[in-house]
């Protein structure tokens, strides 16, 4: 399985703090049968350089490969979309998901409905794929949930987060999480992990929810077929047309 949005890489963001703590991180990940991972660190949220990135990033692979952890690492950001960000993203100071033309944002949790359509657009008429980090939590969203069909509609990827839908962050963001599951608009579950035990890599509880409320068509495409689509630059695919397609096979 793939997970696009980790923040597992030591030394960088809010996520891991030390080496020890992203190899444990990348060991709970793997044993749960993630085994690919964007190291999406908050792009322009905290103070590094690309360099200072690339170091981190080509040093703990190299760890990874050393005490044979079954987990590949892919480069990426989570960039934070405000009026700054665009222009960043233009001269190649920010990271797209594993050199595609995939951006994983995020907004300000009571941004301007307004704002957020403007930001989105600007990216989109240059040919970007945006890729709507967690939408179930800001509040902008959960004030007014038909943003986030609007914005699907508009060609977003929609990523929820697995602690949305394990009632981590409050009851009305785990039930927004779960409609939007049901009505086939997200494209992407993902960990959204930052350390071992709060946001925890590991989706053992995650799988048991979803292998109890949906059919391994849907939870094959959220953690496994668009991810993998994501990190190729291909487009992703709808949940209603997968599952169509897999009752067809199964007819056959």
């Amino acid at each position: 399985m793939v997970d696009i949005h980790s923040h597992i890489l030591p030394y960088i963001d809010d996520g891991a703090e030390t080496l020890e703590e992203a190899v444990a991180m990348a060991e709970l990940a793997a044993d749960s049968g993630i085994n690919h991972i964007v190291t999406s660190s908050h792009g322009n949220y905290y103070s590094y350089s690309l360099d200072e990135y690339n170091e981190s990033f080509n040093k703990f692979q190299e760890i990874l490969k050393e005490k044979k952890i079954p987990v590949t690492l892919y480069p990426g950001m989570e960039i934070f979309l405000d009026e700054y960000a665009i222009q960043l993203i233009k001269q190649n100071r920010l990271l797209s998901l594993n050199k595609t033309n995939y951006i994983l944002v995020e907004f300000p949790f009571e941004e301007s409905v307004k704002n957020v359509c403007n930001r989105i657009a600007a990216l989109q008429s240059c040919q970007y794929r945006i890729i709507l980090a967690h939408p179930e939590r800001y509040i902008f969203v959960q004030k007014d949930p038909e943003l986030a069909y609007y914005l699907e509609e508009q060609g977003c990827v929609l990523q929820v987060n697995q602690g949305s839908l394990m009632g981590d962050f409050g009851e009305k963001c785990r039930q927004l999480a779960s409609r939007m599951l049901n009505d086939g608009i997200v494209g992407v579950i993902a960990t959204d992990a930052h350390d071992t035990k709060y946001r925890s890599p590991s989706i053992h509880r995650l799988l048991d929810y979803l292998y109890r409320n949906y059919s391994p068509a849907e939870i094959r495409l959220w953690l496994s077929e668009n991810p993998s689509r994501i990190l190729k630059g291909y487009p992703t695919a709808g949940v209603k047309l997968d599952i169509e397609k897999e009752h067809e096979n199964e007819k056959n």
